[in-house]
């Protein structure tokens, strides 16, 4: 569905407006908040990509994708091993005199990471991450979640311009339309579903070794055990 379909199938559900009272500018905006709300709450393999970069020894940091919304996994491929998520707290715990080595962890920045050890040579490294919805914009622009989703993308934005707009009983009705459409994608949403483990961090409370592991914090309050890349 392109983004003059979208727009034209939410102008039908919401009463035909025209386009003095509701401008294709509105809906565009609606169209796209909820395009987002949907790639980004439901975890979907069009939104999920894979590169790679090579360390260099002695340095830490490393900028990440332009496009990257959350880091899935990191992957030491030269020395197959996955590398640990730590908060930022953690870095303060990390010995100044620590030595280089094989990097065992990362801390992400706003647009970095950092590799903890340093690196103390050229190591493979494999990202594996969630890329961000970017908003349609010309008219034959078109999703990139499955088709199947598409039609709830615009039920999502007609809840959205009934809720925008204060009217409640409709707004009301319009959300449970939404999850009524979303009963039937179940099946669908865990086949899409991945390991989640990285978006969340490991607490530390500084005791041992840069930090006593104590659990793993996500979106969800979730704690996961730790498991290998597969």
């Amino acid at each position: 569905m392109d983004l003059t379909t979208a727009r034209s199938t939410l102008r039908s559900k919401i009463g035909s407006p025209n386009t003095t009272d509701v401008p294709d500018i509105t809906l565009t905006r609606l169209v796209n908040a909820a395009y987002r709300e949907v790639g980004t709450k439901y975890p979907f393999n069009e939104i999920r990509c894979l590169t790679s970069f090579a360390t260099v020894a002695g340095q830490a940091r490393y900028n990440l994708p332009s496009d990257l919304a959350v880091i899935r996994k990191l992957w030491d491929d030269t020395n197959k091993k996955r590398l640990t998520k730590r908060g930022m707290r953690y870095l303060s715990a990390v010995p100044m005199n620590l030595q280089d080595a094989k990097p065992r962890s990362y801390v992400r920045g706003p647009t970095w990471i950092q590799l903890v050890p340093q690196p103390d040579a050229i190591y493979n490294i494999l990202l594996y991450y969630d890329t961000s919805i970017g908003d349609l914009v010309n008219d034959n622009d078109t999703f990139v979640l499955p088709l199947a989703w598409h039609d709830g993308i615009v039920l999502k934005a007609r809840h959205l311009y009934y809720d925008e707009r204060g009217d409640i009983g409709k707004a009301i009705y319009a959300k449970n339309e939404w999850k009524d459409w979303l009963t039937d994608k179940p099946s669908e949403i865990d086949q899409e579903k991945d390991d989640m483990e990285d978006v969340g961090v490991i607490l530390s409370d500084l005791g041992g070794e840069y930090g006593r592991r104590t659990g793993r914090r996500t979106r969800y309050d979730e704690t996961f055990d730790y498991e290998d890349w597969r």
